[in-house]
């Protein structure tokens, strides 16, 4: 996180006040306003928390003092040119702090502001009213049951990767870079904060001249599983590997415990929603969300890369 956060100071500048459409002032959240956040029963973050986003990431999270509603932003996946709303506590002015929330973030040098709407449910018009777009629908599906799959059954071969190895990361960034667009790359940050996690797991799959072509990420609790990530040479797409990774990131879970199995994929990957499809997941709509975001610089050009 060194690294990033120096990024991050580097770029920062002093984020503009701006005003509600009722005339309320719009503020930055500096580290002494924390402890006058009241954060709700169901806030993820505490005081201490809110005092730590906001010393780690100036300007982005933005208070109205008149009303105590607020916004909490952070980068997004530990990308350092991706912002992300982490909370938002609004009701009439939350137009007004998503552009807000916004401005900064261009000011920033950012290339894109986002929210994700993951257990909550807004109002189209809110986000057209602050200036943000519909950029994914993530579709969720489950496995309602797990195939018997043997350990001898796969051409590639697999092994653990483990991000603390430097060549091992690096590996990892430049095969993720290949395969998924812009938007869902993983940073250095975002692989170390990962493959540090409780219950992950992360394998390359080699070929016979030993060179990495896939990767899978996986999670463990108890006994569900979630299949994370799948990465494939894009060259090499279309060729089974996919579907390999895709068995042998089944075979680790059950291996392990797991009774049931999810993951998520964009509305617009087609070519993992048949893998999946076709392999006997079943979509779970209620579960779905939405990702909302405003370009700052670039119009949306990376979103299909």
């Amino acid at each position: 996180m060194q690294r990033i956060q120096g990024v991050w100071r580097n770029r920062m500048v002093n984020s503009r006040t701006g005003e509600t459409e009722s005339g309320a002032e719009i503020l930055p959240i500096t580290r002494d306003d924390a402890h006058r956040i009241r954060p709700g029963w169901t806030s993820r973050f505490d005081r201490p928390a809110i005092r730590n986003v906001v010393e780690q990431y100036p300007d982005l999270s933005h208070w109205i003092p008149e009303t105590g509603e607020y916004l909490i932003a952070g980068p997004w996946r530990h990308r350092t040119d991706v912002s992300s709303v982490l909370e938002l506590s609004a009701r009439r002015v939350a137009a007004d702090l998503l552009r807000s929330f916004a401005a900064a973030s261009s000011e920033h040098g950012l290339e894109l502001a986002l929210l994700s709407e993951h257990h909550e449910s807004r109002n189209p018009r809110l986000y057209e009213r602050a200036g943000f777009e519909l950029l994914e629908h993530i579709m969720i599906y489950e496995l309602p049951s797990i195939p018997n799959l043997s350990p001898d059954s796969f051409n590639l071969e697999f092994r653990e990767m483990l991000v603390l190895r430097q060549d091992d990361l690096e590996a990892l960034i430049d095969l993720d870079h290949q395969a998924f667009p812009w938007l869902w790359w993983n940073s250095e940050g975002e692989f170390l904060n990962y493959g540090r996690a409780r219950g992950v797991k992360i394998y390359g799959g080699f070929d016979a001249q030993r060179r990495l072509v896939s990767y899978i990420g996986v999670t463990l609790f108890r006994s569900w599983g979630h299949l994370d990530r799948i990465a494939v040479l894009p060259e090499l797409q279309g060729q089974g590997i996919g579907l390999e990774s895709l068995e042998y990131a089944l075979l680790v879970m059950a291996q392990s415990g797991a009774k049931r199995i999810g993951l998520s994929t964009q509305a617009r990957n087609e070519r993992s929603r048949f893998l999946y499809e076709r392999y006997g997941f079943e979509r779970v709509p209620k579960q779905d969300y939405y990702l909302y975001g405003e370009w700052l610089q670039t119009n949306g050009m990376h979103l299909e890369r």
